[in-house]
């Protein structure tokens, strides 16, 4: 049989599986970060996340307001020659990134309702409007997912999972739970400069649990469902607010 009859008759690769090619995260990721950097055109949000990359970055002598985008897009975009997925787009696919997005704040409300905590605003969003804090939203997904996800989790596999061949699960519970940590602490930067203040023990374990849950998504699902699922989580929490 020839090669070409041979794809033909290869059997089309799951949904999960699409779902997980940097590609399609790149794709569903794409209209968020225009979201955000459109608004931030209008509404200066002051993203902790997007302002500590950009920071990151100027270490090696970069600096642009849009470097964090390029980067985010450049790392996907990498991802997807190493790994040789196909060049193909199914927008039945990235409808149901954006389904399983919504259906994946599902566990973070429930998870918000009993231990009675909603993250009342992002990384660095105080006194935002509601469309400043929609804006920032979207904005914190991408790049908190990003960061505490996509790279930390991700160099943690590479480290000991692919270069000292240690067991990926055990590997991969540990990455998770300790991100979720770090992911948490992370929405407290002012913590630390006050004397005299308790710890904010309750909210630290429900960012805590919710960054544990965003760990599995990413891992599951992908990035781009769990951004998705961030963002939408975000704006869930914005539009019921009371403030």
């Amino acid at each position: 049989m020839s090669k070409q009859a041979r794809s033909y008759f290869q059997r089309p690769q799951p949904y999960r599986r699409r779902t997980q090619r940097p590609l399609n995260s790149l794709l569903w990721l794409l209209p968020m970060l225009a979201v955000f950097h459109l608004g931030n055109l209008w509404w200066r949000t002051n993203l902790l996340a997007e302002k500590d990359i950009q920071r990151a970055l100027s270490y090696v002598g970069v600096t642009a307001s849009w470097l964090p985008a390029v980067a985010l897009v450049a790392l996907l975009f990498i991802q997807h020659l190493v790994r040789r997925d196909p060049w193909e787009f199914q927008a039945g696919t990235l409808l149901g990134m954006v389904a399983e997005s919504l259906v994946g704040i599902v566990p973070l409300v429930a998870l918000g309702v009993l231990t009675d905590r909603m993250w009342p605003h992002q990384a660095g969003a105080d006194a935002f409007t509601p469309a400043q804090r929609i804006v920032s939203g979207v904005g914190a997904a991408v790049y908190e997912e990003f960061v505490f996800r996509m790279l930390f989790i991700g160099f943690v596999l590479l480290v000991f999972t692919d270069l000292l061949d240690l067991d990926k699960h055990v590997v991969g519970t540990v990455a998770v739970l300790v991100s979720a940590a770090v992911f948490s602490l992370y929405h407290f930067p002012d913590l630390w400069q006050q004397s005299g203040v308790t710890f904010p023990w309750k909210d630290f374990v429900f960012r805590a649990l919710a960054g544990a849950y965003l760990g599995v998504v990413f891992l599951t699902r992908g990035l781009g469902v769990a951004a998705g699922a961030h963002a939408f989580y975000n704006i869930y929490v914005t539009l019921t607010s009371r403030g």
